[in-house]
């Protein structure tokens, strides 16, 4: 056989296998389900995020909450205000697990403010009295 149909012979095969393969799963792998969440943004700030599953990103109004859409059962959870990484999270995801407005989701991502530092404060110190000696 001439090497010239034996690789085209060859191609040909290749061809059907990658077509065949692109119709069918591969036995034993599963489809995750998506896991639908709820993202409750307690702030007063616009908060955007990045979408897992498109490219999109997601604006979550302040104080209020979205549901979220993932595809992983861990996960990082960035929020951005104005462009700054505003809050970070790793979720794990427990499926029905969050009873929250008369339903029940896989998991809650609560986004507070930032709790404010404590002035330190200063007591007054008085001065010490002291008594004149009388003289005379």
């Amino acid at each position: 056989m001439p090497k010239k149909r034996i690789m085209a012979l060859l191609a040909s095969v290749v061809a059907l296998l990658v077509v065949a393969g692109a119709n069918t799963e591969a036995p034993g792998v599963e489809q995750l389900p998506p896991y639908i969440g709820v993202i409750k943004n307690n702030t007063k700030y616009e908060l955007s995020v990045k979408s897992e599953n498109s490219l999109a990103t997601l604006i979550a109004p302040g104080r209020d909450w979205i549901e979220f859409v993932v595809w992983d059962p861990k996960f990082d959870f960035i929020a951005y205000h104005e462009g700054e990484p505003f809050a970070c999270q790793k979720v794990m995801v427990t499926p029905d697990a969050f009873p929250f407005m008369c339903k029940n989701y896989d998991f809650i991502v609560e986004i507070n403010p930032p709790v404010p530092t404590p002035t330190p404060r200063y007591y007054k110190k008085y001065k010490k009295r002291y008594r004149r000696e009388r003289t005379g």
